[in-house]
């Protein structure tokens, strides 16, 4: 890709303000969009709403590929757009895709022809395809997984593992300058069908979560037992069926949004279609008391020191 060629970020959530910088740090020219005008003056000055090792320094680093602009028509200079927008949740885990398409529409609405718009928010499996039928025929739409972990996001968006890409029709590759783009990453590409991809981010969650579950389950019986959790992690980390990096420190259940949204979207696509997800419903019970750990391990030295 030619040093001329500008890629678009649009929507400068976390995910948008960690992308776009790992760009710029990878040599791109960088044209970065949000509608609020305030926070695309305080990214221009480097001041960022989000706090993450290395992204300081990243900015001052690469800061001068990088322009940040409340102009969504700016974006008619790029051929490849991502769309970067944070999807909400509400309290019993439904996205409110509203947003997304509507960011979408704005994008595409100015874009030049053949521009390449790539979705990067989390989104259900089956919106990509409808969303394509939606949009332009002279676009391109491709779905790239998110793997965004707070406390590491720009460490992974600059050295990404690998790239997970949902296309319409996998057989017909990639746009090259789309290709050039994520091969100046230096990683697999793994190119699928749209509701493939969009499962895979799901389908990641749910390992990671069984893998949290198991980890609290056992780590809870070791205190019963007089057994050490701490013991038992190497013999896990030898094993090459689980591995060095599986999750294996004991928390207070599985955090965040994402994990359970991701669960109740299972829980959705398995009623749907008739198939049997009940693990599920084990997980967030194990979660929900994982929760209370604090509360109970209080009480019991309370009884133990009172000689209760």
């Amino acid at each position: 890709m030619s040093g001329a060629d500008t890629i678009g970020f649009a929507g400068l959530s976390h995910l948008g303000i960690v992308s776009s910088l790992a760009a710029a740090a990878r040599g791109f020219s960088v044209l970065a969009f949000d509608e609020r005008s305030s926070l695309v003056d305080g990214l221009s000055e480097g001041r960022f709403p989000v706090v993450e090792p290395g992204l300081d320094e990243t900015f001052r680093q690469h800061g001068e590929r990088i322009r940040y602009t409340a102009a969504a028509d700016s974006l008619a200079v790029c051929r490849l757009i991502f769309i970067t927008l944070d999807v909400p949740t509400d309290d019993t885990n439904n996205s409110n895709l509203g947003p997304l398409r509507a960011l979408v529409e704005k994008v595409a609405s100015s874009a030049r022809p053949d521009t390449v718009v790539v979705v990067m928010s989390q989104v259900p499996p089956g919106f990509c395809r409808e969303l394509a039928g939606c949009l332009r025929r002279d676009l391109g739409l491709f779905y790239q997984v998110e793997t965004l972990i707070f406390g590491n996001a720009i460490e992974r968006a600059i050295r990404p593992e690998r790239y997970m890409v949902g296309a319409s029709d996998p057989q017909n590759g990639l746009p090259e300058f789309y290709r050039q783009f994520l091969d100046a990453f230096e990683c697999p590409v793994l190119l699928m069908r749209y509701e493939s991809a969009e499962l895979c981010k799901i389908a990641i969650n749910c390992f990671l979560v069984a893998s949290v579950s198991t980890t609290n389950m056992l780590a809870e019986i070791c205190e019963q037992i007089h057994a050490d959790w701490a013991d038992i992690v190497p013999a896990l980390r030898l094993d090459r069926r689980i591995g060095q990096y599986a999750y294996l420190s004991p928390g207070l259940g599985i955090a965040g949004g994402n994990l359970e949204r991701d669960l109740a979207t299972v829980e959705k696509l398995a009623a749907a279609h008739r198939t049997d997800a009940r693990i599920v419903a084990a997980w967030k019970e194990n979660s929900a008391h994982r929760k209370d750990w604090v509360d109970r391990k209080s009480t019991r030295l309370n009884s133990s020191h009172l000689g209760i």
